[in-house]
């Protein structure tokens, strides 16, 4: 009977994803297109904005040439740096907050995938007041968000183009996934000179991110000849530059090749949904904490090795996409070598592999939440067993 359920539950989020209406971005691609989009706000109209961010970007001078180019475009700004990793529902008000109490007209979002989540829900609170419970689910909001500009400092996400957000709950400590079309922000940079600075381990963890959003897109029984076009666009790219983003951060080729992988994937998730890998990741940054791309970095060959023949096809183009095992392999030796390509780069970029504080005792719960996650809003390639995923999370705990 459960199976049943996760299959109807996977048609009708299929087609949610599919007949939403959506708005597609303005993009402005290249080095300081940052600035470019902070030329913009002032030929819009607006006079007065909201700068969301974090306490480490708001103290890093990542900032300094966004404030510079919107002062002298004649625009005052106010800063809330008050998004933690994985953003609770209270710092969301907090943030909503000093935009209605400093009569701000707009939001410019400068951070990785936390601070883009809490900027595009703030936008949409203060249209839309309500608990978070009136957000959780599917195209819950009646009103459109309020105007949101996003300058992504990282490559992995792809919140700068989804309609979704992750937002936690302060009391249950549950992430709760807000899918809305209306969230999408309306005008994004993609601006390799504003992620130079991005730390090596963040650019690995970001970027196996990206590669897991574009993955689980091609797997998606909700992919479509559009979204394979993006995720297969993603793959290549990541394959290409990730490393060497992740050895020389001033790589610009490099950075800007991300930049776009990372948009490419955001695309193409956002309309096929993703899996397991983040079912599973979704409940280790729950439970220890674990940064949400390094969670998909630890899982992410293992559930592709989990599902089996259903996706040794897809994973076998994947290959050949990027240059993986010998002309006239089979499809299943493809797949192999996919994923073994997985685990070596996750090796040669030293990711971490063991999620710290995980306990056997753990285990259950999180084996229960992702079975629910993945089943319940996920068309995943195949329904894995509860037996399979505690197989996976189990070879997570520290020897």
């Amino acid at each position: 009977m459960k199976t049943l359920y996760y299959k109807f539950m996977a048609f009708v989020v299929t087609w949610l994803l599919r007949l939403l209406p959506r708005n597609a971005p303005v993009v402005y691609k290249g080095v300081n297109s940052a600035l470019v989009l902070c030329e913009q706000v002032a030929v819009l109209g607006f006079t007065r904005v909201l700068i969301v961010t974090d306490d480490f970007l708001g103290k890093s001078g990542v900032l300094d040439g966004i404030k510079s180019t919107l002062t002298a475009s004649g625009v005052e700004f106010v800063v809330f740096d008050g998004v933690l990793p994985d953003p609770a529902f209270d710092q969301v008000q907090a943030g909503e907050a000093v935009y209605r109490s400093e009569g701000c007209q707009a939001v410019i979002a400068v951070g990785g995938g936390s601070v883009l989540d809490a900027a595009k829900m703030i936008a949409m609170l203060h249209t839309n007041p309500g608990p978070l419970k009136s957000f959780d689910g599917i195209q819950k909001s009646k009103k459109p968000g309020a105007t949101l500009f996003a300058i992504p400092t990282t490559a992995g996400t792809g919140s700068e183009i989804t309609l979704a957000a992750i937002i936690t709950d302060p009391v249950s400590h549950r992430k709760i996934p807000v899918v809305d079309s209306k969230m999408i922000p309306g005008y994004v940079a993609l601006d390799a000179e504003i992620m130079k600075g991005m730390p090596p381990g963040i650019t690995a963890a970001t970027g196996m991110d990206a590669l897991t959003h574009a993955v689980e897109s091609y797997l998606s029984k909700a992919s479509s000849e559009a979204t394979e076009i993006q995720a297969r666009a993603a793959v290549r790219l990541i394959f290409k530059y990730l490393v060497n983003a992740y050895r020389d951060g001033s790589d610009m080729e490099a950075r800007d090749g991300m930049a776009v992988a990372s948009f490419y994937a955001g695309a193409a998730f956002g309309k096929t949904s993703v899996g397991y890998v983040h079912g599973i990741a979704h409940q280790l940054g729950r439970v220890c904490g674990t940064p949400h791309g390094n969670a998909n970095a630890m899982v992410l060959p293992e559930v592709l090795a989990a599902y089996g023949d259903c996706v040794h096809p897809r994973l076998a183009e994947l290959a050949r996409l990027v240059g993986v095992g010998e002309a006239g392999a089979s499809d299943s030796q493809l797949a192999a070598q996919f994923i073994q390509a997985i685990v070596e780069l996750r090796q040669e970029m030293e990711l971490p592999l063991q999620p710290k504080g995980l306990k056997a005792q753990d285990i259950p719960g999180i084996v229960d939440e992702a079975l629910a996650e993945a089943g319940g809003l996920y068309p995943v390639p195949r329904y894995m067993s509860a037996d399979e995923v505690k197989h996976i999370v189990t070879g997570l705990l520290a020897a």
